[in-house]
């Protein structure tokens, strides 16, 4: 059974985003479907040490490696916000903080990825705008958009709720079976990282340094690759087959 992970960065936990993601969640059959809250998970802030790109791991000791694997085991995750002064929770910005290094290693490897925000009477678009920019960084494949208002009353009105989540489940049915895709965006994030990449194994190996983000460009084999097209349909026919 295919599993979807929804992040709800929320502080309240039956508000109009809870509203806004239940009716999306009403619409998909037949799925494992996992939705948390920041602080259902034990995380620290980040101590900006610049360690987790060098090991490609947080080095504080928290639940940032459990919220991490419902995310990558995930067939798709979902990242839902309110507007808090025109921009995402921050909550959900410090865990994309504490993954800085996923945005050198698209760690998310082409998984689809819808986001939702809701707001009071502006900000229809400072959660999905930054949230779909992250997410392309991380090598996510955003799929679907929708931000929910109390003014005009969207998150109250039924019929747009319900067309505005028929369209997201659809997108989201289709999306789920089969394997994960590049974007424009990512397509140009990966040729960029890939260059720096390449640049860089000389001097790490020549100074005998282990840098964690190149060894997952080595061991995930993005590095024999000209395009994450390409890297994608190899690692995923393959993994079928």
């Amino acid at each position: 059974m295919k599993k979807i992970f929804i992040l709800n960065a929320s502080r309240r936990r039956k508000g109009n985003t809870t509203k806004l993601i239940s009716s999306v969640t009403e619409k998909l059959k037949d799925f494992d479907i996992e939705i948390a809250h920041p602080q259902d998970f034990n995380i620290k802030t980040c101590l900006g040490c610049h360690k987790c790109f060098i090991k490609a791991g947080c080095v504080q000791r928290d639940d940032l490696p459990l919220l991490a694997e419902k995310i990558l085991n995930s067939d798709l995750l979902i990242l839902a916000s309110p507007v808090y002064l025109h921009y995402m929770t921050g909550e959900l910005k410090m865990i994309l903080d504490k993954l800085a290094w996923w945005a050198h290693t698209l760690r998310l490897q082409g998984k689809p990825v819808v986001l939702l925000s809701t707001c009071s009477t502006n900000g229809q678009d400072t959660v999905i705008k930054p949230l779909g920019e992250i997410m392309n960084y991380m090598g996510g494949n955003v799929i679907a958009t929708a931000n929910a208002s109390m003014v005009p009353d969207q998150i109250n009105n039924l019929e747009w709720l319900d067309s505005v989540s028929e369209e997201i489940s659809s997108r989201i049915t289709k999306s789920i079976i089969d394997y994960p895709k590049a974007n424009i965006f990512t397509e140009k994030i990966f040729s960029a990282n890939r260059i720096s990449m390449l640049e860089q194994v000389s001097y790490f190996e020549d100074n005998g340094i282990k840098n964690g983000e190149l060894e997952f460009w080595k061991s995930s084999g993005m590095l024999e690759f000209e395009t994450f097209s390409e890297y994608l349909a190899y690692k995923y026919q393959n993994k079928e087959s």
